[in-house]
């Protein structure tokens, strides 16, 4: 890892050159505008491959009726395929109101709402909690931070003035900077402010705070509805 940051920083830096409209860098998709939606939907790709060798395994096992073995089946071997380069693509889909619109949560949810043979109109957020499962931001949220407190270790000047660049870029209104979009998923956060402040001054941040208030923070449509009556809501 600390050798492939900086050589995906030297491609971010060269690929407009190249006269290709896309390039595959270590399994992750650039396009010559260097728009990550795209790289998204190409990580969708072995996601679904992931999510298609766990239906075919339940059936082979015979398990496709037992709903928590086949939950169980996709935290253990979907989630990760859909977790390959989140630290750089998914900072876009990290604010709360955006955990709902990228393709791979769109499949995540699909794959839940058939595994309980629900509609597909189902809430999102009844059937995660059904599940016990977290909505994939979640996970990119933490990828993204390790992946930032990596780079804070790491003793390369070069590094640390790309670091610092993006940040500059973030404050003088570039919104797909990757610094940016990180301020603007700490946005709701109940130390969201720490957490800027730590990314604008280099520092390493707490995952462990954060890990709580992710939760706190998605917890958040429970505490609405609490108290209120259905009938009538």
């Amino acid at each position: 890892m600390r050798t492939e940051i900086p050589q995906f920083l030297f491609l971010v830096s060269t690929i407009r050159s190249l006269k290709r409209d896309s390039y595959t860098y270590v399994g992750m998709l650039f396009d010559k505008h260097m728009n990550l939606r795209h790289a998204a939907s190409h990580a969708l790709r072995p996601f679904n491959a992931a999510l298609r060798k766990v239906k075919e395994f339940g059936i082979d096992k015979r398990n496709s009726d037992r709903p928590h073995a086949m939950l169980w089946l996709f935290k253990t071997y979907a989630l990760s395929a859909g977790m390959y380069a989140s630290q750089i693509w998914s900072t876009q889909f990290l604010k709360h109101d955006n955990g709902f619109s990228n393709p791979l949560q769109v499949a995540h949810m699909a794959f839940l709402k058939r595994i309980l043979g629900i509609k597909s109109t189902s809430a999102n957020w009844c059937v995660l909690r059904e599940c016990a499962q977290e909505p994939l931001q979640f996970y990119w949220f933490r990828s993204a931070i390790k992946f930032w407190n990596r780079m804070v270790d790491l003793n390369s000047i070069t590094l640390r003035d790309v670091m610092k660049t993006d940040i500059s870029l973030g404050n003088s209104g570039a919104y797909n900077c990757w610094s940016r979009q990180m301020k603007d998923a700490f946005g709701d956060l109940q130390n969201g402010t720490v957490y800027r402040s730590d990314l604008f001054q280099c520092r390493k941040l707490n995952i462990s705070n954060l890990r709580i208030d992710l939760r706190f923070r998605h917890q958040a449509v429970w505490r609405e509805a609490h108290g209120q009556d259905p009938c009538s809501c």
